[in-house]
């Protein structure tokens, strides 16, 4: 999914109908060309063409997420899996591109997947290569992870390798931060459970300052992003000393 594909995304994600004519002034590009954009875009799934535009397709919020950047999500779980080795236990939080990492562990024997994600562990029933335990807590719907105190609490009396995080924004004071306080707050405890907290993210997130915290720089082990990411931001990370891994 190439820049003005992935906005497009962005907008009919926000907007649940778009006109074709609406795109061509937003993005300053011909109609003709919105229109291949849009046809490519229904065929990855992301949304449905309609007679001068396009609607949101009926599917869950994590799928909408996983058809975004998707390209790098997968370079990015590729690096990630190689870390992990048969035998450990790993902290998988729920989100888009621990899903697809989920998937490429899923390969690999004798790993023991820990996740809130009601999504990967349905993903995963039928693997029978990896061991999955689902924590329990509260069910929040629209991102299909188990929250809430009774998560923190199954989290509490565990110990594993290494926790793999997401996030939503980024800032030298905050560190790696979530727009959600409930998955903030399993994000924190899975990072202190872990002896290594490593986080995928996409490049576009360093864009963001999520509203609540998860994890300081100096806490993190790792980060695995992408080629786009910016100078300024990798120098926030250089100084503060944080592994980065660029895809």
């Amino acid at each position: 999914m190439n820049e003005r594909r992935s906005e497009i995304f962005n907008i009919i994600s926000i907007e649940p109908k778009v006109s074709v004519k609406e795109l061509s002034n937003i993005l300053g590009v011909s109609e003709v060309t919105i229109r291949k954009d849009l046809s490519a875009l229904e065929e990855e799934g992301v949304l449905k063409r309609t007679h001068g535009g396009a609607v949101q397709i009926a599917s869950s919020s994590i799928e909408k997420r996983l058809s975004f950047r998707q390209i790098e999500k997968q370079r990015i779980a590729e690096e990630a899996s190689k870390l992990v080795l048969p035998g450990e236990t790993i902290l998988l939080e729920a989100g888009s591109t621990n899903t697809v990492l989920a998937k490429e562990i899923s390969k690999k024997s004798g790993v023991h997947i820990i996740t809130n994600s009601l999504y990967i562990t349905y993903m995963l029933k039928d693997t029978l290569q990896v061991k999955v335990t689902l924590l329990g807590g509260e069910l929040q719907q629209d991102s299909e992870a188990m929250v809430g105190p009774l998560t923190t609490l199954s989290l509490s009396k565990i110990a594993v390798d290494k926790a793999f995080i997401g996030m939503d924004g980024f800032s030298e004071k905050l560190g790696f931060t979530c727009g959600d306080f409930f998955r903030a707050e399993v994000g924190k405890e899975m990072c202190k459970r872990a002896e290594k907290t490593i986080v995928l993210a996409d490049s576009s997130k360093f864009d963001n300052i999520g509203v609540t915290p998860v994890v300081e720089l100096n806490d993190v082990y790792m980060v695995i992003t992408d080629k786009d990411i910016t100078k300024e931001k990798l120098s926030i990370l250089k100084k503060h000393n944080v592994n980065t891994i660029i895809v």
